[in-house]
């Protein structure tokens, strides 16, 4: 059982997390589907989206802005443990490292007119997607795990994770 103490670290946390995840969402489809580069910020664009309540004491989700499911951090608290925000804490850690490259790399796709440069970005890219893979899996699985229903890029972008070469 956490303490509340725990269970907002965790909350925050998982925050964290998504918020990368829904970065990098639209950018990691476009790699993986061969399409055009996308821009900065499209992250906005989703319709479901997973976050916290102002205080995070609850995991919020909502569809097109309107909440749909609450997770409260009393009822969290009595089914998960302190590995549970260890595993949290390392996938925002590791996902927050994982981004400011991501973020580098992704810059450049599309960026020159040699294709073989812009064969070397993708390559760079797939193999981020391959190393972020676990995280992001990860944290769709963590998500389910405590009850969140997935809908909208978050079950599109782990069909295209788990199946990438």
């Amino acid at each position: 059982m956490l303490t509340p103490v725990e269970i907002a670290a965790l909350i925050t946390a998982t925050k964290g997390v998504v918020d990368i995840f829904d970065k990098v969402a639209g950018q990691v489809k476009s790699v993986l589907t061969k399409r055009p580069k996308e821009a900065a910020g499209d992250e906005d664009r989703w319709r479901y989206k997973i976050g916290s309540d102002a205080a995070a004491t609850s995991i919020v989700v909502k569809q097109d802005n309107r909440v749909v499911q609450t997770l409260k951090g009393d009822e969290l608290a009595k089914v998960l443990s302190p590995s549970d925000l260890r595993l949290i804490k390392t996938y925002e850690s590791k996902m927050s490292e994982y981004y400011d490259l991501w973020e580098k790399v992704y810059e450049e796709k599309d960026a020159s007119n040699d294709a073989l440069a812009n064969a070397k970005t993708e390559k760079q890219l797939n193999k981020l997607i391959a190393n972020m893979r676990g995280e992001l899996l990860g944290i769709l699985s963590f998500l389910e795990q405590i009850g969140v229903h997935l809908d909208d890029h978050y079950m599109n972008i782990r069909h295209l994770v788990q199946d990438a070469k």
